[in-house]
C-alpha cells in the first residue's frame, strides 16, 4: 500500500514549529498565483492548492469555516499533545501559550480549534515580519504621510493594516511592548482570520476564472498564460460545483450557496463583528472587521460574475429568485445601510457595479431570447415545470423577478437599471413571441373552421373529422406545436400571463422600458460601467476581467438594439463598452492574442452592429464626423487576421468609400430635382461642388500672385477637393440647407488628413459647402487618435518583428492613403508635426481642453510613428519646440511647470515619459544600425536598414533634452499638480525603469574607454547627466528625499482598489529599489567617492529591511540592494560602515528572524539565491557585527559575553550557518544552483571565521554528506553528462564539487592543525573525480567560439565583445553568463537572423555563455582542488601513493599547459596557477625525497611546457607571461633536483639494466635525462643567461634578481646529475659557446650601477653564477684560464671590497660580506680545487689583495666579557668563514710546504696572514662559555630568524636550546677539526 501523503495545508505542528515547513497563507497563496508565468515552476504553491484539504477548502469557498465541536476539540489536543510536539528547551516557542491562543480564537471567531491553530501557527511564523512592519509604522506614520503628499496619506493607508487597529490606543500602549503584548498578537491573529477569509475567496476567484478563460484553446488566447497545473486545479473546483445542476459535495447549487454566503455577509454587517466583549477593546477592530465583510462580499460576487458568465445555458430558477431576493432585500446595495458608513462608501461603486453585472450575468439575455424563440409553439402546462429548471420554465420565477424589477424601477435604483432594461427586453420578446404564436394559432383555427362548413356534406367528412380527432389527440398527447383547440394556449402564452401579474398599473414591459431607458438613464449606466468600473477594476489577467464584463454589457446593448432606436445616449454606450477607458497606452500594452477577446471582435462579426452604427455613421459623414470617428476609432484596435499583411479590420471603410453626405451652400442652385416621391428626392450637380480651396489659388485671388504651373492635384486629391458634376445624391433634409448623400468615391481618411490640413498654418481653405469651421479644431485629436490607433494595430498585428521593413510597408500605405489629397511636398506627419507645433507655440493661458488633447494625441501619434518611422521623429524632435534645443527654451517643461496642464489629467506627462521610454528603445534597439553610415542608393542595392541614417548628434542632444526635463519631474513630482496618486506611482515607477535601463545599457557592457564609440554612444550624455545627479557627494536634497519617499511608500500597504493602481505601486518600489543598486554599483565601477545617496541608503536600512516583509515581490530588489551596500562599505578605507549599526536592534532581530526563512514559504529559487549571496557577503566583507548575528543566530553582545569555552562552537539552532549545514546534509534534495550558493555561504564563512570549521566538525551529517558527494560527482557527472549539458546545467555541477572541495580543503587544513591526519588519508579514495579532471579544462568549444565571432562580426558589424558584460551586476553562471543576452537581443532584435534558423544568433551566445559558464565552473574547480592537493601535500607527503597522486597532478598541470587550446584571456588565468600548484606540489616530494618513479618523469613534462612557453628568456621576461616563466624555472629546477637526490637513484640492479645490450632497452632513461639536461644547459642556462643579462642592461625594470638565482640552481642541480661528468665537453662547449663566464664577469663590473640602496645584489648573483659554474673542474679550469679572477679585481665592487676597512657580518652593505664568504672565498676554494698547484699562487696573491678582511676575520671570534658595538656576537656566517678560510689556508700552505715537488715555488705561495692559532683558541674558549655564546649568537636573515624558533634537530642532547645554536656549534666543531688536523 502506498503511504499516505502528507497533508501540505497543515502538516504535523512538529514540522511547523522547527522551521522544516513554513505554512502559506491564503494572501501568499494569491500572491504567487499572480507571479506564476507558464515556464516558472514554484513546487511549494503546486503542492499547498493540490493538496486534498486545500482543495477542499476551495471548493467550499462561500462556506465559513466550520464551528468548533468535540471531534474537532480532540483533533486540537492530539496535535498539541506532548506525544506530538516537545516544548522548545531554547524559548523558540510556547506551546502552552500557542494552545491558549488558539482556544482563545477558535472562541471568539467561532471557528473549530485545528483551524484557529493553524492561524495561530501562521501568526507565530510571521510575527517577525508583523512586528518590523509594526514598529515603522508606529514610528514613523508622519515621515511616510509627508512622502505620500502630507495629509492625504492618512485615507491611502489600508484599514486592514494592523496598525490603524491601534490608532485609537494611547500612544504609550502602541509602543514596542504593546506590538509584543498579548493583545497585539491577539489582535494579529484576528486580522489573518479575516485575511485567510478573503484571499482564499481572491484564490478560488483567480483559479476558477482560469480554468474558464485562460485556457489555451485557441480562441481567446493562443496559449495558456499560467502553468497547467493551475487550470487544472481550476477545472476540479468547477467540477466540484456542478454548476448547472445541485453540487453533491455542497448539497445545494452553487451559486445559491455564493447568495446565501453573501447574506451571511451582509446579517453579519448588520449584527456587527461581536469580537472582544470588552466594547472599547472590540471598537478598534471593527473598522477592521466591516471592511473585511465588504471585501468578502466582494470577491464572492466576482466569483458569480465569473461562473454565472461562462455557463452554456440559462441559470436554474432557484439561483435567479435567491440572488434577486437578495438584491430586493438590499436595494441593489443602494440602500443599504450599514455601520461604518464611510467605509462602506469606499467600496460602494464596486458593489453596485458588480451587482449590476451579475444580475445580467444571472439572466444571461442572448440565451434568453433564444429559448423564447424556441419556445414559441410549445404547450405545456405551468404547474408541470421542474423547480429546478432554468428561471424561463418557471412562470413564479419569473413573475418574482418582475416585481423585483419593477419596485427597484419605482423606487429609482439608477444602479438595478441594466437589469431592468435587460428584463423588459425578454419580457418584450416574450410578449411579442406569444402575441405571435396566438395569431398564428386564431388563424389556423378560423381556417380550419370554414374547412369544416364547406365539407360538411362531403361523403368524405366522417373520414376526414376520424383523421383530424386523431391527430388532435397526438398533438395532445406529445405536448406538440401547431394545435388548433381553442382551449389550449403555448406555453409562453401562460408565461407572460404569469409574469406580468404584479401590483402596477398599466403595462410592466412599457412601464420598465420607460423607467430605465429614460428614467434611470441607463445608457449613461452602461457607459459609466464600461468607463468606471470594467477598465479599472477588471485589470485581472491582464484585462481580460474586465473584457469579459463588458461583453456582458455588449449583450445587453445588442438585445436592445430593437427597442432603443438610434441616438447619441446609445452611440456613446456602445462606444463605452468597445473601449472601456482604455487609451492608447493600454491598447500598447493589450497582448496581440487578446484581439479576439476584445468587445469590438464581436462588434464587427454582428451585422446588426454594423448596420446600425458604422454603415449609418459611415453614410452620414462626413456630415456627422464625430459619430464614425468614434466608432472607428473603438474597432480600429482588431485584426482578426494575423497574416503579415493584414491590416486592421475596419481599414476598408477608412480607405474607401462612394458615399459622402454634406449640407449644400446656401447659394449653391447648381443642381436639378432628377426623381422626386414621397419617400425621397434625388439630385444631379451641373456643376463641381467644391469641399476645399486650393491654398495656391487663393493667394493667388487675393494677392494677385501667378498660379503655380503643373498638375499638384492628383484625381484621389481632386475627388477629395471637389465633387464632380453630373454626381447624384439624394436629399436627407429638405430644410435649407439641403443634407445630400451623394454617390462619390474618396477616401474617408484621405478626407480627415485634408481635414487636419485646414489647422496646418500650410493647409488649404474650406470651400463655401463645409460645416462650420469653429468645429474643426475640435476634431483635430479624434483624428490624431485614430490614425494612431490604427497604425499601432498596424504595427501589433504582423507576425514580423516591430519595426520590420514588412511592418513599415504596412503603415506607408496607410499614411500614404491619409496623404493623398496633400500637395506641395507635403504628407500626414509633417501636417500632424506643424499641428504639433502650432499648440506649443500657444501661451500658456490660453491652453484649453481641446488643445491639451491635441497636443497629447499628438504625442501619441510620434511614439507610434517612431516604431515605424524613427528617422522622422528624431529630427522632428531635434527642431521642435517641445524640447528647445535650439534655443534652450524647452516648451515641455514650461508645460510640465504648470499644475492647470497636469492636475487631474497627468495624460500629457504621462505621454510626453512614454515617448522617452520609446525614444531610449529605439536608440537601443537601432543601435548597430545608427552606427552603420548611410550608403548611396543605387539601382540593385539592399534596401537599408529602418531608420538607417539618424544623426548620433541629434540623438544625443534629444535624449539629454528629454532626460533634463523628466528628471526634474522625477525630482518634483509630489508637487507637479498629480492629485490621484496612481498616476504618480506610474510616473514614478516607469521614470525609475527608464533611468534603469539607460544606465544599465551604457555601463553594463562594452568596456570601451572611449565613450563616442561605444554602441550606447547615443544614451552616454543622458547615462552620465543621470549619474552626475544621484551620485554627486554633495547630493541633492530634493532627490534624496525623493528617492526615500518612494521607498517608504513601499513599506505601507496603500490602499490600492484599481489592481492597475496596485501594479503601479509594486513597481514603482522595485524599480526604484533596483535604480538605487545600479546607481550604487556605478559609484564603485567608476571609482567615485562615496555618494549621498549611499550615505542615505546606509541611514534608511531599517526602512529597507521592512520593505523586506511588505511584499513578497520587494524581496529580491531588497536583497540585491543590501548587497551592493555590503560591498560598497568593504572597499572603503578604514573601517566600513556597518550595516547593523545602522538598524535598531529590534529591527536588525526580526529582519534577521526573516532572512532564516530563505524563499519559504513560495520557494523561489532566484530569491534563495540572492539570499544567500548576501550573506556570503555579509560573513566575507567585515560586517562583523551582522556577520556574527548570522553565524549564530545571536545579537553580538550576547556572543562576546558569553564564555570563551562557548563561544567558538556555539550557534542558535535558526541560525543561518545551521540552515545550511542541515539542508546540505541532504545535498541530492537541491537544487544546483542553490547548493551552489549555499556551499560558497560555508566557504566563505569558514575562510572569513576559522572558528567556523569548529561548527562544521560537530554537524552529525555535513562533512560526510561533502565526503559522499565528491566521491559520487563522477558518476553522477558521467551519467548526466549529455542531458545536462544540453540543459544547461552542468556548469552548476561543477561549481557545487568546486565549493565542496573548498570546504573539504579547509577541513583538511583545520584537522592537520589539530592532529588529526587519519582524515586526509580517508578522504584520499573519494578524490578520484578530482586527481582526474580538475586540473584538464577540455570543455572549451574552441570552433563554437571562433565561428561565432565571425559570423556575428560579419552579419552585423560590430564587434562580439561589445556585448561582453561588465561587472555592473555579479554575473551568474548561465545563458546570460558572459555575453549579455539581453542588452544584445534588444538592439539587434530587428534583423531576422538574431533569432532566426534554429534560434539564430540569440540560441548562439546561449551556448557560447553555458559552455563559458562551464569552463569559469572548472576553472573555480581547479582553485578549490589546487587548495586541497597542498593541503594533502603536508598532510600525506609521506604517503607513497600520495606522492604518486602528486606527481601525476604536477605532471597534468604541465602537460595542459603545454597542450593549450584555450584563448589568451582565459590561458593566462589558469597557467600560472597551474604551475603554482605544480611546484607546490614537486616541493613536497623534493621535500620528503620521494623515491617514486613518477618524480623524475616530471623533469621531461617540464621541459616541454617550458619548451611550449618559449625558451628566449629575453623575450618571455619581457612580455606578459613573464610571471609564470619564472614559476617553469622554479619547476624546472626542482625536477632537476628529482634526479640528484640519492634516493631517486637507480640501485644496483636499475645499474645493470642499463647496461644490457637489449636494443629495445635504448635509449635509457639515464640518457634521456642526460639529453633533456643538457639541452637545458644549453637553451635555458647559458643562452638565457646570456639574454637576461643584455636585456637588463637594456630594460632594469623587467628582470628581477631572482631570475639569475634561478637559473644558477638549475646550474647547479644540472652539474649534479648523475652520468653528467661524462659530457664534461658538451658542457664546456655549451657555455663556452655562450660565452657565459664573459657575461657573468661582465654582469659583476656594473653590478655596482644597478644597485638599490646600495645593495649590490647583482654582484652577489654574478660571482654566485661563476661558484655554481666552478663546481665541475672542467669549467673551474676554463674559467680560470680566462682569469676569471683578475676579471674580477678589476671590477668596482671588488674594489670597494679590497679598500675598505673589513667587511663583516653587521657592516653596511651587509652583502659586500655575504659575496665574501659565501661567493668570493667558495669560488676561490672550487678554483684551487680544481686546477691545483698551478693555481696556489694566484689564489695567494688574490687573497693578500684583501689584508683587511683576513685582519678582521682573525679577530672574528675574540672573546670580549662585554659587548661593544658589534664585537663579540657570533653569527652562522662567521663561522663558515672561518671554516673556508681554514681550507684555503691548509692547501696553501700544503702546496708551500711541498715545493718544487708540488710543482710550485713556496716563496711564490705567500703567506695570507689568517692567524690559525688565535682562531683555534678563541672557537675553544666559546664552545666552553655556551651559555655566554647563546647569549652572543645573533640571527641574520629570515632562515636563521626561523631556525631560532626552530627546536634542535638533537633534541638539544649537546644542550642546545634551538636549532641555530646547534648548527653554530656543529660548524664549531668541524672548524676546530679542519685546524686540528692542519696542525696534526
Amino acid at each position: 500500500m502506498a503511504p499516505v501523503r502528507e497533508s501540505t495545508y497543515f502538516p504535523p505542528l512538529d514540522r511547523c514549529l522547527d522551521g522544516r515547513h513554513q505554512l502559506l497563507s491564503w494572501k501568499t497563496t494569491y500572491l504567487g498565483l499572480q507571479q506564476l508565468e507558464p515556464t516558472s515552476a514554484s513546487e511549494s504553491l503546486e503542492k499547498h492548492l493540490t493538496d486534498s484539504h486545500t482543495l477542499e477548502l476551495l471548493k467550499h469557498s462561500f462556506s465559513s469555516y466550520p464551528p468548533p465541536t468535540a471531534q474537532t476539540r480532540s483533533s486540537f489536543e492530539t496535535k498539541t499533545s506532548a506525544i506530538n510536539i516537545v516544548p522548545s528547551a531554547q524559548g523558540r516557542y510556547d506551546i502552552g501559550q500557542i494552545q491558549e491562543d488558539s482556544l482563545w480564537l477558535s472562541a471568539e471567531a467561532r471557528i473549530d480549534e485545528v483551524t484557529a491553530l493553524r492561524i495561530v501557527i501562521l501568526e507565530w511564523q510571521t510575527r517577525p515580519a508583523a512586528q518590523l512592519q509594526e514598529s515603522v509604522l508606529v514610528a514613523d506614520v508622519p515621515a511616510l504621510g509627508r512622502s505620500f503628499g502630507g495629509s492625504s496619506f492618512q485615507p491611502a493607508i489600508s484599514s486592514t493594516n494592523p496598525i490603524f487597529a491601534y490608532q485609537a490606543l494611547p500612544i504609550d500602549t502602541r509602543s514596542t511592548e504593546y506590538l509584543q503584548s498579548a493583545d497585539a498578537r491577539r489582535g494579529r491573529l484576528l486580522e489573518i482570520y479575516l485575511a485567510e477569509s478573503r484571499f482564499r475567496l481572491e484564490t478560488c476567484k483567480y483559479l476558477v476564472f482560469t480554468a474558464l478563460y485562460e485556457t489555451g484553446d485557441g480562441n481567446a488566447a493562443a496559449s495558456s498564460s499560467v502553468p497547467d497545473w493551475v487550470e487544472a486545479v481550476g477545472h476540479e473546483i468547477l467540477t466540484s460545483w456542478d454548476l448547472l445542476g445541485v453540487s453533491k459535495l455542497l448539497g445545494n447549487n452553487t451559486l445559491v450557496s455564493a447568495i446565501d454566503a453573501i447574506r451571511a455577509c451582509v446579517k453579519s454587517l448588520e449584527n456587527g463583528c461581536g469580537w472582544f466583549r470588552d466594547k472599547d477593546a472590540q471598537e478598534p477592530f471593527q473598522a477592521v472587521w466591516c471592511e473585511g465583510q465588504i471585501l468578502d462580499i466582494l470577491a464572492i460576487m466576482e466569483i458569480m460574475l465569473v461562473s454565472a458568465g461562462a455557463l452554456t445555458q440559462l441559470s436554474r430558477s432557484d439561483v435567479v429568485l435567491a440572488w434577486f431576493r437578495l438584491m430586493s432585500d438590499y436595494g441593489f446595495f443602494d440602500t443599504f445601510e450599514p455601520p461604518l458608513r464611510e467605509l462602506y462608501d469606499i467600496h460602494e461603486w464596486q458593489l453596485q457595479s458588480l451587482a449590476s453585472l451579475v444580475s445580467l450575468a444571472i439572466l444571461k439575455i442572448p440565451f434568453a431570447l433564444h429559448m423564447i424563440e424556441s419556445l414559441s409553439t410549445t404547450t405545456a402546462s405551468v404547474e408541470e415545470t421542474a423547480a429546478g429548471a432554468v428561471y424561463l420554465l418557471n412562470p413564479d420565477t419569473c413573475n418574482e423577478v418582475t416585481e423585483v424589477m419593477v419596485n427597484a424601477a419605482s423606487e429609482g435604483l439608477r444602479v438595478a437599471s441594466p437589469a431592468g432594461l435587460a428584463w423588459s427586453i425578454i419580457l418584450q420578446t416574450l410578449r411579442d413571441q406569444a402575441f405571435g404564436s396566438q395569431d398564428i394559432r386564431e388563424n389556423r383555427q378560423s381556417i380550419l373552421a370554414s374547412e369544416r362548413l364547406d365539407t360538411a356534406d362531403s361523403p368524405e367528412s366522417e373520414s376526414a373529422d376520424q383523421t383530424l380527432r386523431g391527430n388532435m389527440l397526438l398533438l395532445r398527447r406529445h405536448s406538440s406545436t401547431g394545435s388548433d383547440t381553442p382551449q389550449q394556449q403555448t406555453f409562453l402564452e401562460l408565461l407572460l400571463d404569469k409574469s406580468l401579474l404584479v401590483g402596477i398599473d398599466g403595462d410592466p414591459v412599457a412601464f420598465l422600458a420607460r423607467a430605465t431607458v429614460d428614467g434611470s438613464r441607463v445608457l449613461n449606466i452602461i457607459a459609466s460601467l464600461s468607463v468606471e468600473f470594467c477598465t479599472p477594476f477588471g485589470s485581472d489577467h491582464r484585462g481580460k476581467s474586465g473584457l469579459k464584463m463588458r461583453h456582458i454589457l455588449l449583450d445587453l446593448i445588442k438585445a436592445s438594439l430593437g427597442l432603443i432606436d438610434y441616438q447619441p445616449d446609445l452611440l456613446v454606450a456602445t462606444l463605452a463598452v468597445l473601449t472601456g477607458s482604455e487609451s492608447y497606452w493600454d491598447q500598447l500594452e493589450r497582448p496581440p492574442e487578446y484581439r479576439e477577446a476584445e468587445p469590438a471582435a464581436i462588434f464587427l462579426d454582428n451585422r446588426v452592429f454594423m448596420d446600425k452604427f458604422l454603415r449609418e455613421a459611415l453614410c452620414r459623414f462626413p456630415y456627422e464626423i464625430l459619430p464614425f470617428l468614434r466608432i472607428c476609432r473603438a474597432l480600429a484596435i482588431c485584426c482578426t487576421d494575423q497574416r503579415e499583411e493584414e491590416m486592421p479590420t475596419i481599414w476598408p471603410y477608412l480607405a474607401k468609400t462612394n458615399s459622402l453626405t454634406c449640407p449644400l451652400p446656401m447659394s449653391f442652385t447648381a443642381y436639378q430635382l432628377i426623381q422626386n416621391d414621397e419617400e425621397s428626392s434625388f439630385i444631379q450637380l451641373n456643376a463641381d461642388l467644391r469641399i476645399f480651396e486650393e491654398q495656391a489659388a487663393l493667394q493667388a485671388k487675393l494677392y494677385k500672385r501667378p498660379k503655380l504651373s503643373g498638375d499638384l492635384v492628383t484625381m484621389n486629391s481632386t475627388n477629395l477637393r471637389r465633387i464632380p458634376r453630373g454626381t447624384e445624391g439624394r436629399v436627407l433634409s429638405e430644410t435649407k440647407p439641403l443634407v445630400v448623400l451623394w454617390t462619390h468615391e474618396y477616401s474617408p481618411l484621405a478626407y480627415l488628413g485634408l481635414l487636419l490640413n485646414l489647422v496646418s498654418s500650410k493647409g488649404p481653405v474650406m470651400g463655401d459647402s463645409f460645416q462650420d469651421a469653429q468645429s474643426i479644431p475640435g476634431l483635430v485629436p479624434e483624428v490624431i487618435d485614430l490614425l494612431s490607433i490604427t497604425l499601432l494595430t498596424a504595427v501589433k498585428s504582423t507576425s514580423a518583428p516591430r519595426g520590420s521593413l514588412t511592418t513599415r510597408e504596412i503603415t506607408q500605405t496607410m499614411l500614404d492613403t491619409a496623404s493623398e489629397g496633400l500637395e506641395d511636398g507635403q504628407d500626414i506627419v509633417s501636417v500632424i508635426f506643424d499641428i504639433f507645433e502650432q499648440e506649443l507655440s500657444r501661451p500658456l493661458m490660453t491652453i484649453e481642453n481641446v488643445s491639451l488633447n491635441t497636443l497629447v494625441c499628438c504625442v501619441q501619434f510620434l511614439h507610434v510613428l517612431l516604431q515605424v518611422m524613427p528617422d522622422r521623429v528624431w529630427p522632428f524632435l531635434g527642431r521642435s519646440m517641445l524640447l528647445g534645443i535650439k534655443d534652450s527654451n524647452s516648451q515641455l517643461s514650461t508645460l510640465l511647470a504648470s499644475a492647470e496642464i497636469v492636475n487631474g489629467k497627468p495624460d500629457f506627462v504621462i505621454g510626453c515619459i512614454r515617448v522617452f521610454e520609446s525614444l531610449v528603445d529605439d536608440a537601443i534597439t537601432h543601435a548597430v544600425t545608427y552606427k552603420i553610415p548611410t550608403k548611396a542608393v543605387t539601382r540593385f542595392a539592399a534596401p537599408q536598414s529602418l531608420g538607417a541614417g539618424v544623426s548620433q548628434v541629434v540623438m544625443k542632444k534629444v535624449l539629454l533634452s528629454f532626460q533634463r526635463v523628466v528628471l526634474e519631474v522625477y525630482q518634483s513630482i509630489s508637487t507637479l499638480g498629480i492629485v490621484q496618486i496612481n498616476y504618480r506611482f506610474e510616473v514614478t515607477a516607469r521614470l525609475s525603469k527608464i533611468f534603469h535601463r539607460i544606465l544599465t545599457y551604457c555601463f553594463g557592457i562594452e568596456d570601451q574607454p572611449v565613450a563616442s564609440q561605444k554602441l550606447s554612444a547615443s544614451l552616454m550624455p543622458a547615462a552620465e547627466y543621470i549619474v552626475g545627479v544621484f551620485l554627486s557627494t554633495s547630493g541633492s536634497e530634493a532627490t534624496l528625499a525623493y528617492l526615500t519617499s518612494i521607498i517608504s511608500q513601499g513599506v505601507a500597504e496603500t490602499r490600492i482598489s484599481e489592481p492597475e493602481a496596485a501594479k503601479y505601486w509594486t513597481e514603482q518600489t522595485v524599480s526604484t529599489l533596483r535604480l538605487v543598486s545600479t546607481l550604487l554599483s556605478l559609484n564603485t565601477i567608476l571609482g567615485y567617492p562615496r555618494s549621498s545617496l549611499e550615505e542615505q541608503m546606509l541611514r534608511s536600512i531599517s526602512l529597507i529591511s521592512r520593505i523586506y516583509t511588505s511584499n513578497p515581490m520587494f524581496r529580491q530588489a531588497v536583497i540585491e540592494l543590501l548587497g551592493v551596500l555590503v560591498g560598497n562599505a568593504d572597499l572603503t578605507e578604514g573601517q566600513p560602515a556597518s550595516l547593523l549599526g545602522h538598524m535598531d536592534e529590534n529591527a536588525a532581530k526580526h529582519f534577521l528572524e526573516m532572512l532564516t526563512m530563505v524563499d519559504e514559504p513560495l520557494r523561489s529559487r532566484n530569491l534563495s539565491v540572492s539570499i544567500w549571496k548576501f550573506l556570503s557577503d555579509v560573513v566575507s566583507k567585515r560586517q562583523q557585527w551582522l556577520a556574527i548575528y548570522v553565524l549564530t543566530g545571536e545579537a553580538p553582545r550576547k556572543v562576546i559575553r558569553r564564555e570563551k569555552s562557548e563561544s567558538h562552537s556555539h550557534y542558535q539552532a535558526d541560525s543561518m550557518l545551521k540552515i545550511a549545514l542541515d539542508r546540505l546534509s541532504n545535498m541530492e534534495r537541491l537544487q544546483p544552483q542553490l547548493a551552489s550558493a549555499m556551499l560558497e555561504f560555508v566557504a566563505l564563512a569558514a575562510d572569513s571565521w576559522p572558528w567556523i570549521m569548529a561548527i562544521v566538525e560537530q554537524h552529525p551529517r555535513f562533512l560526510n554528506a561533502l565526503t559522499d558527494y565528491i566521491g559520487q560527482v563522477e558518476t553522477l557527472s558521467n551519467t548526466t553528462q549529455n542531458r545536462s549539458r544540453q540543459a544547461g546545467y552542468e556548469y552548476h555541477k561543477i561549481q557545487v564539487a568546486s565549493y565542496t572541495t573548498e570546504i573539504l580543503a579547509m577541513y583538511t587544513h583545520h584537522a592537520r592543525q589539530a592532529g588529526r591526519n587519519t582524515w586526509a588519508k580517508d578522504l584520499l579514495p573519494n578524490l578520484t573525480y578530482l586527481t582526474t579532471t580538475a586540473v584538464v579544462l577540455t570543455d572549451f568549444n574552441a570552433s563554437l567560439h571562433s565561428n561565432l565571432r565571425q559570423n556575428f562580426e560579419a552579419r552585423f558589424d560590430c564587434r562580439l565583445s561589445a556585448f561582453k558584460r561588465i561587472a555592473l551586476k555579479p554575473p551568474l553562471l548561465g545563458e546570460w553568463f558572459y555575453y549579455d543576452l539581453e542588452i544584445a537581443g534588444e538592439m539587434l532584435k530587428s534583423d531576422s537572423s538574431w533569432n532566426g534558423k534554429d534560434g539564430g544568433f540569440a540560441a548562439e551566445l546561449a551556448r557560447a555563455n553555458i559552455n563559458l559558464s562551464v569552463v569559469e565552473a572548472q576553472i573555480s574547480l581547479f582553485h578549490s582542488w589546487k587548495f586541497m592537493a597542498v593541503e594533502l601535500s603536508k598532510s600525506l607527503k609521506d604517503d607513497a601513493g600520495y606522492q604518486k597522486t602528486m606527481a601525476e597532478v604536477a605532471m597534468d598541470c604541465l602537460r595542459t599547459n603545454a597542450k593549450n587550446t584555450l584563448p589568451q584571456m582565459i590561458f593566462e588565468r589558469l597557467a600560472q596557477s597551474r604551475s603554482d600548484l605544480a611546484f607546490a606540489l614537486l616541493q613536497s616530494l623534493i621535500e620528503v625525497q620521494s623515491s617514486q618513479p613518477e618524480v623524475k618523469s616530471v623533469l621531461f613534462t617540464a621541459w616541454d611546457a617550458m619548451r611550449a612557453h618559449g625558451t628566449d628568456l629575453a623575450t618571455v621576461l619581457n612580455g606578459d607571461g613573464a610571471a609564470y616563466c619564472r614559476t617553469l624555472l622554479k619547476i624546472l629546477c626542482l625536477s632537476i633536483q628529482a634526479h640528484t637526490s640519492s634516493r631517486t637513484l637507480p640501485d644496483s640492479a636499475d645499474r645493470r639494466e642499463t647496461q644490457t645490450d637489449d636494443p629495445s632497452m635504448k635509449p635509457t632513461a639515464a640518457n634521456a635525462t642526460l639529453k633533456t639536461v643538457l639541452e637545458i644547459l644549453k637553451v635555458v642556462v647559458a643562452q638565457g643567461f646570456r639574454s637576461i643579462t643584455t636585456l637588463l642592461h637594456d630594460c632594469p625594470h623587467r628582470i628581477l634578481p631572482s631570475d639569475f638565482a634561478l637559473l644558477a640552481a638549475v646550474l647547479r642541480n644540472s652539474l649534479r646529475i648523475p652520468g653528467l661528468e661524462r659530457h664534461t665537453t658538451a658542457v664546456l662547449a655549451t657555455l663556452a659557446d655562450a660565452q657565459t663566464s664573459r657575461y657573468a664577469s661582465t654582469l659583476l663590473s656594473w653590478s655596482d650601477q644597478l644597485a638599490t640602496n646600495h645593495d649590490p645584489i647583482y654582484g652577489e648573483l654574478s660571482i654566485n653564477f661563476l661558484l655554481e659554474m666552478s663546481s665541475m673542474p672542467v669549467l673551474a679550469e676554463s674559467l680560470a684560464v680566462d682569469g676569471v679572477l683578475n676579471h674580477m679585481s678589476s671590477t668596482n665592487l671588488i674594489k670597494f671590497l679590497r679598500t675598505s676597512k673589513g667587511m663583516g657580518p653587521f657592516d653596511q652593505p651587509v652583502r659586500m660580506y655575504i659575496i665574501w664568504v659565501r661567493c668570493i672565498l667558495p669560488l676561490l676554494l672550487n678554483l684551487l680545487h680544481a686546477v691545483g698547484a698551478s693555481m696556489a699562487v694566484e689564489i695567494a696573491t688574490y687573497l693578500n689583495q684583501f689584508p683587511s678582511q683576513i685582519a678582521r676575520a682573525n679577530t672574528a671570534f675574540t672573546f670580549y666579557s662585554t659587548s661593544n658595538g658589534t664585537e663579540g656576537y657570533i653569527t652562522q656566517t662567521m663561522v663558515s668563514e672561518a671554516q673556508t678560510l681554514a681550507v684555503i689556508t691548509g692547501i696553501l700552505d700544503t702546496y708551500r710546504e711541498a715545493g718544487p715537488s708540488a710543482g710550485v715555488v713556496s716563496a711564490e705561495v705567500v703567506d695570507t696572514g689568517w692567524d690559525r692559532v688565535r682562531i683555534r683558541e678563541d672557537v675553544e674558549s666559546w664552545l666552553q662559555r655556551r651559555t655566554v655564546l647563546r647569549q652572543r649568537i645573533v640571527p641574520v636573515g629570515e632562515r636563521e630568524e626561523g631556525w631560532v624558533r626552530m627546536k634542535p634537530a638533537g633534541d638539544g642532547k649537546d644542550g642546545a636550546v634551538n636549532r641555530l645554536e646547534e648548527k653554530i656549534v656543529e660548524e664549531m666543531g668541524l672548524l676546530l677539526m679542519l685546524i686540528g688536523r692542519r696542525e696534526d
